[in-house]
């Protein structure tokens, strides 16, 4: 049974938290106050620690220093709860080595998911000749997941078209070939968010296929692209006879998942340089935005995907350009400088 410490000096929130925990199976440990965390991290030594950012006597900034530095306490998972006004401090955790954070009023599901989540992580950490076991079955789920596309049919599809529509229910599973397609939301406001793109070896829309629920994004061409297509049918045919696959897919959604919420974050609260760099980071990821592979997006889609108005993208562009951290030649954009971007100031 793993030991959960949780800090935090309102006793409603506690007992909530150690009421839910503990009906879940977790053993809890709980401290009113900063300095009898720490005292009481050191004492019981936890599995995972959650803790408030303002606390009276020592605060969680504080609490993380310590823990930080002490070699038996530094590797426990350690995971900050906070209002949604202090979502701007969650910089500062991060730097300082948070694992994650949940935001105040927080649902009962994503609390134990997280928990959960980081539980799992730390243990394949320890347990050095589990990540290594782990590793070896990720790549082989991964070959079978790949395996069900070596057969399927391929398409041409021109820019601009969409695989599928939010609501819709998988008709097919797709694997993209060669090409870019962006999986998007559009606000109340009629304000379009790109959330990831896809390029060459992914599959969007995987994860809904997989549960057989409705689509939760819309999925549309950016480029022209060759996908492959397998119907939904066949894909849960050969999940059920080769179920390992799934891992597979479940770390491709755990990864998509952090990757957002860290854009969400810079959204919400970086500079229009930062974001506009992390953006092109991410491109370079995908091995696009490269000398072998120069990037050709309009504006618009570069705006979406930085969370800015294509103005803003254009003007920040330029000053990249000016700086040496780019090159644009005829619309199409080259980083030059990877560090350069890295370093720019949040």
């Amino acid at each position: 049974m793993a030991k959960i410490l949780i800090i935090e000096d309102n006793l409603e929130v506690r007992e909530n938290l150690a009421e839910i925990l503990e009906l879940s199976g977790y053993e809890i440990e709980q401290a009113a106050d900063g300095k009898a965390g720490v005292n009481l991290a050191k004492s019981s030594n936890p599995d995972l620690i959650l803790c408030d950012i303002m606390l009276p006597v020592l605060d969680g900034f504080g609490i993380l220093q310590i823990l930080s530095r002490d070699s038996d306490l530094k590797h426990i998972p350690f995971i900050f709860l906070t209002a949604k006004t202090e979502l701007v401090d969650m910089r500062k955790g991060m730097n300082l080595g948070a694992d994650d954070y949940i935001t105040k009023p927080f649902q009962k599901d994503e609390l134990l998911s997280v928990v959960e989540m980081r539980l799992k992580k730390a243990g394949d950490r320890i347990a050095g000749n589990l990540s290594e076991s782990r590793l070896k079955n990720l790549q082989r789920a991964n070959s079978l997941l790949m395996g069900f596309f070596e057969d399927a049919p391929e398409r041409e599809y021109p820019s601009l078209f969409d695989l599928y529509s939010k609501n819709d229910r998988p008709r097919n599973v797709f694997l993209i070939r060669e090409g870019i397609a962006k999986e998007t939301l559009v606000t109340d406001f009629g304000r379009e968010i790109i959330l990831r793109l896809n390029t060459t070896g992914q599959m969007p829309g995987i994860w809904e296929a997989y549960q057989e629920s409705n689509y939760s994004t819309n999925c549309t061409t950016i480029t022209n692209c060759r996908v492959a297509i397998l119907p939904a049918d066949d894909f849960s045919e050969r999940i059920q006879k080769e179920p390992f696959a799934g891992l597979a897919i479940r770390e491709i959604v755990h990864r998509q998942k952090t990757a957002l919420e860290r854009k969400l974050l810079a959204m919400a609260h970086f500079s229009v340089r930062k974001k506009v760099s992390l953006m092109l980071e991410e491109l370079v990821n995908h091995q696009l935005a490269t000398r072998d592979n120069p990037l050709e997006i309009n504006r618009a889609d570069l705006g979406a995907l930085c969370g800015t108005a294509k103005e803003t993208v254009t003007r920040t562009l330029s000053d990249f350009k000016e700086e040496g951290l780019i090159e644009v030649n005829g619309g199409k954009v080259i980083v030059l400088d990877i560090d350069g971007l890295a370093a720019i100031p949040e």
